[in-house]
């Protein structure tokens, strides 16, 4: 792998999602929509960890989903572009996914530290109620390994299946399948819809750090598997 060629790529990369209106929008919502719940727990009598993790849900859910269309669109749909980088100038294949890979991963990021760093301040601010620090940190932490995790998995399938639309499709029977399956297996800290109830008690300090940890870990591996498999696949590709 060339770090010229990368660096290069990940230039372009920051460019092109700096563009991306959907990009624009999403950052748009997760700033606006994070200062919501402060505003809800300085104005009612609700606690803080019932509000946050609330909110954290309905940020989650449309942000997974732009994360996953991020994501199978790197490789997806742009099969004339990689073809034309890769054949023409002194660029691997393995530089062009570790780019797509590397430029969503720091989008997701990004997006996601415009959504909740506000929200700790402001939550420390109003006071924290039932809520602890550690635990703020801990749910912000958690949703977003699984952001990075739904990101790769777009990346993956856009690199085995070559269109967006059905890449896209794929990401949300995966994530509607894996909380059933995993729940059943009594593998909660695999399951989506486990973690996501668990965010109030996370976010109380309830839940341990030993299982918070199991999550981070489990997804970051996920995370780091899927982008071995999209590297793999697009290595394979034809063009």
């Amino acid at each position: 792998m060339s770090t010229v060629a990368l660096r290069a790529l990940l230039n372009t990369e920051a460019v092109t999602l700096s563009r991306s209106w959907l990009v624009r929008i999403w950052a748009l919502f997760a700033l606006l929509t994070s200062i919501l719940p402060v505003l809800i727990v300085g104005g009612q009598n609700n606690t803080v960890s019932d509000v946050i993790s609330g909110w954290l849900v309905v940020y989650f859910v449309p942000s997974a989903i732009i994360a996953g269309i991020l994501g199978s669109a790197a490789l997806a749909q742009d099969t004339e572009v990689a073809a034309d980088t890769i054949l023409t100038r002194a660029v691997t294949r393995y530089d062009y996914v570790a780019a797509k890979l590397l430029g969503r991963g720091a989008t997701v990021l990004a997006v996601h530290l415009i959504a909740t760093m506000p929200l700790l301040l402001f939550a420390r601010r109003f006071g924290l109620d039932d809520a602890t620090t550690e635990g703020l940190i801990w749910a912000a932490a958690v949703t977003g390994i699984m952001l990075l995790f739904v990101s790769a998995l777009g990346v993956a399938l856009g690199s085995v299946m070559r269109n967006m639309i059905v890449a896209v499709i794929a990401i949300v029977v995966v994530f509607a399948a894996q909380g059933p399956i995993f729940d059943f297996l009594k593998m909660s800290y695999l399951s989506s819809n486990s973690v996501l109830g668990d965010l109030p008690r996370i976010i109380r300090g309830e839940l341990g750090t030993w299982h918070q940890a199991r999550i981070v870990v489990a997804f970051g591996a996920g995370a780091v598997a899927l982008s071995a498999v999209a590297g793999y696949a697009f290595d394979a590709r034809e063009f």
